[in-house]
This record gives C-alpha cells, sequence and structure tokens, in this order.
C-alpha cells in the first residue's frame, strides 16, 4: 500500500473512532436526566468515559512502542462497538454508567491511533501530522454532534448509540487494512519508556491539558447542553451549539501552524485561555440560546489551539520509538480533566447551581495559564 493510501485510511479510521464515540455526547447528559439521573448522577455518567483512559493509557503506549501500535486501534474500536450497543439497551442510570466507561476503556485507544497516524510522517513535520489528526479528530467530533442532534429529535437518542456501534465496526475493519510501519519497535528500552513519563516538559503540558479537558467535559459535553435546554433549545440546537464550537476549533486546529510561527507557543496558548475564560464568564448571564452560539465560536476557537499546541509540542520533543509512551502519559494526565470536569461541576451544580459550573471553568482555565506561563516555551 503507498503511503498516501496509509495515510488515507488512517485517516478514515480515526475518523469513524471519533465519529462513534461522539455522535451521542450532546444528548448523552438529557438522556442520563431522561432515565432518572440527579446532577451528580449525571456529572458521574460523563466523568466514566475518563476512568478506563486514567488507568490505561499509559500501558497502552508502552505495549505499543513494544508490540505494534495496530492490534490496540483494532481492538479498541471492536470494544467501542460492545459498548455503544450496551448504552442503547441500557434502562437505568447505572447501566449507562457502566457502558459509557467500556466507551471510555475504548477511547484509550486514541493512544495508538495518534501515534500511528504520526509514524507516517517525518518528524521534523510534526507539527503538521497533529495538525492533521487533531482535525479529522475536531471535524469528526463536528459532524457527529451535529447530525446526533437531529437523529436524537427526529428518530431517537437511542437510535444514536446502535449508529455509533456500526461506524465504531467499520472503523476497526479499516485500520486492519493498513500495513503497521516496521519503525517504532527498535531499540526499545522499557526503563527509557518509563523515564519517558517524568519528564518535567511532558507533566507540565500535561497539566494544562488537564485544564482544557475539565473545562471540555465539565462544561462542554457536560452541563451546558442541560442549561441550553433549561432556557428552551431541543435537542437539536443543543447538537447544533456543540458542532458550531467544535466547527470553530477545527478552524483554528488547521491555523494553528501558522499562527505558532508568528507569534511563538506560549502566546498562542495564552490567547487561547482568554478566549475560553471570556466565553464562560459571559454563558451564565445569557437568556438566549441563541446567544450561546457566537461564545461557543469563541470557546472552540480556544480549545482548538490549546489542544493542538499541546499535543504537538508532546510529539516534538520525543524520539520515534517512545512516542507510544510519552503520548499514552500526557493523555492519561490530562484525562484527569475529563473525570474531574463533570464530577465536580455535577457536585458543585447540585449545591450551587448550574451557572456555578461556569465559573468554576473560568478558575481551572487561570491555573492552565499559570502553568502555561511557567513552562519554558518560545
Amino acid at each position: 500500500m503507498k503511503i498516501n493510501n496509509k495515510i488515507l485510511f488512517m485517516g478514515i479510521g480515526s475518523s469513524l473512532f471519533w465519529i462513534s464515540l461522539y455522535l451521542y455526547s450532546p444528548v448523552l447528559p438529557i438522556h442520563a436526566k431522561n432515565l432518572g439521573s440527579n446532577l451528580e448522577m449525571i456529572g458521574l455518567i460523563v466523568s466514566s468515559y475518563a476512568f478506563g483512559q486514567i488507568i490505561l493509557r499509559i500501558p497502552i503506549g508502552i505495549y505499543a512502542d513494544k508490540f505494534g501500535r495496530k492490534p490496540f486501534v483494532v481492538f479498541s474500536l471492536l470494544l467501542n462497538t460492545i459498548g455503544a450497543i450496551w448504552l442503547g439497551v441500557s434502562q437505568d442510570p447505572w447501566s449507562l454508567f457502566s457502558a459509557r466507561a467500556i466507551t471510555g476503556i475504548a477511547a484509550a485507544g486514541w493512544v495508538a491511533i495518534s501515534v500511528m497516524y504520526a509514524s507516517f510522517f517525518d518528524k521534523k513535520h510534526s507539527t503538521k501530522s497533529m495538525a492533521q489528526v487533531m482535525s479529522i479528530n475536531t471535524l469528526s467530533v463536528l459532524g457527529a454532534t451535529f447530525i446526533g442532534g437531529i437523529i436524537s429529535d427526529y428518530i431517537s437518542i437511542t437510535f444514536t448509540f446502535y449508529l455509533s456501534a456500526f461506524f465504531s465496526f467499520v472503523g476497526a475493519v479499516t485500520i486492519f487494512l493498513v500495513p503497521e510501519p516496521n519503525y517504532g519497535k527498535i531499540n526499545y528500552s522499557f526503563k527509557k519508556s518509563i523515564n519517558a513519563t517524568k519528564s518535567k516538559s511532558l507533566i507540565l503540558l500535561s497539566s494544562v491539558g488537564i485544564t482544557l479537558q475539565f473545562v471540555t467535559f465539565g462544561v462542554t459535553f457536560g452541563f451546558l447542553p442541560i442549561f441550553a435546554e433549561n432556557i428552551g433549545a431541543s435537542k437539536y440546537f443543543v447538537g447544533l451549539i456543540t458542532s458550531i464550537g467544535l466547527l470553530s476549533a477545527f478552524i483554528f486546529t488547521a491555523i494553528s501552524p501558522i499562527l505558532v510561527r508568528k507569534i511563538g507557543n506560549k502566546n498562542s496558548l495564552q490567547i487561547s485561555s482568554i478566549m475560553i475564560i471570556f466565553s464562560l464568564l459571559i454563558i451564565p448571564f445569557i437568556e438566549s440560546y441563541y446567544l450561546i452560539i457566537p461564545l461557543q465560536i469563541i470557546s472552540g476557537a480556544g480549545r482548538g489551539l490549546i489542544n493542538t499546541i499541546l499535543i504537538s509540542l508532546v510529539i516534538k520533543t520525543t524520539p520515534e520509538h517512545i512516542r507510544g509512551t510519552t503520548m499514552g502519559s500526557y493523555q492519561a494526565i490530562y484525562a484527569i480533566g475529563m473525570m474531574s470536569g463533570p464530577l465536580i461541576s455535577g457536585l458543585i451544580a447540585s449545591v450551587y447551581g448550574i451557572d456555578s459550573v461556569f465559573f468554576t471553568g473560568v478558575i481551572i482555565t487561570l491555573i492552565g495559564m499559570a502553568i502555561i506561563y511557567s513552562i519554558k516555551l518560545k
């Protein structure tokens, strides 16, 4: 298979991976509410997506470096197929929690997917490869959330789960057809892999990632849909709001290499954080759900930039043969934000109301800005 075809098939497989994980995401909190979940339980269900990722991403990275990335990618997609079907048949909140946790374990395969995709590019093109894979990620999630909202309104929420299972299975078959590069398994050293996880720069970059994922899963995929529904938005419009934010993230993901060249990594990260903070501060004061759209455009732009710059920096500073380990460490650490965001937000919302979730996001993003300031970046 020619290199361009390998990249094409990897791109298609990656796209189906993200579509299958996010087709139902905007309406999952609403579905959980319909099944009888309170705000704390909704937060727990959304956060369960991160449990497996925190535990498994580092081991997956280490063993993917040693044995190859492809087997982990295919297995993740097949496991996600099972999780999506389980979501569809769930009749109570705890079953929904368990099923979402299974899809979270499957999502840990993103380590292997992102590194396998990058393996088809020279190291000097790391920013380009990560911009591409993150663009695929964002565009796929964007399309999935938009279509998922429409399907939920005109067919049913349950149908989105079964459609996700279908896409995931097709993705597994697609990746299975891609030959894996031979490099990446040469001179493997378990000790070097473990030492790579202790890098100060990796820990700082991952810590910024925690703050980003806290806001993304605590607000965008957590309680923003509930807030929007409370002020009159339909399921279709909830999906539209999420999709518009993701479209903005996609655009700024694509232009991130240009922005970084002009103003540098640190300035780009700081400006992106300010955009997110501005959006979070305004949302609690709006009364029309239409006003969420421009705020999500601003917030999405900030999220897209930060996400791409962080992952590019991780890849750029890592030797090829331990990229899986390093990427696994980065993604496992930032998954703490994916878990704590909805979990803590749910607890705060149940005591102080949903508006408090957005102000909590502001504080968390400010912490991220402080960490960015401490990192030695150009």
